[in-house]
């Protein structure tokens, strides 16, 4: 990539962070200041934006389900993952479950249960989602449980 070609792509970046989230600054490059956040080299565009909002949880499952065309019913986030429910126009919940190491996103539809949280159903396997944990069966065996960190 060349110098002009860089330079544009650093540029949009940091518009694009600052029009996501005007109270975000980031060193895009060299700073004099060591503890500057700097925005890493294998880092895509998309993760950075990502940690840009991550501080608003509901302004992220409002973005995400607004760009669906869909209402927000809740958000959880674990150490790996992001799920984000939301309603579609003829009020169907839907299960969106992003892996945070590559954007890889599954969509379910699903629904809730009283005592057991939100349940999304894929064959054999079950996705549950509660405000303490998000739970994976496989044929009703457990294959993952990782706790929420975060939630509406």
């Amino acid at each position: 990539m060349n110098f002009t070609a860089r330079l544009t792509q650093t540029s949009l970046l940091g518009l694009m962070l600052f029009a996501c989230n005007p109270a975000a600054t980031f060193a895009l490059g060299q700073s004099n200041d060591p503890t500057a956040p700097t925005a890493s080299r294998t880092q895509s565009p998309i993760e950075t934006i990502q940690i840009a909002n991550a501080s608003s949880p509901q302004q992220l499952v409002s973005n995400f389900c607004i760009r669906k065309g869909m209402k927000v019913e809740n958000y959880f986030e674990t150490s790996n993952f992001r799920i984000y429910l939301c309603y579609n126009r003829a009020n169907q919940l839907y299960y969106y479950g992003v892996k945070k190491s590559n954007g890889s996103t599954i969509s379910l539809r699903a629904r809730t249960e009283e005592g057991t949280g939100y349940v999304a159903t894929n064959g054999t396997y079950d996705y549950i989602v509660t405000g303490a944990n998000l739970s994976v069966y496989k044929k009703g065996k457990l294959i993952l449980e990782q706790r929420v960190i975060r939630s509406l």
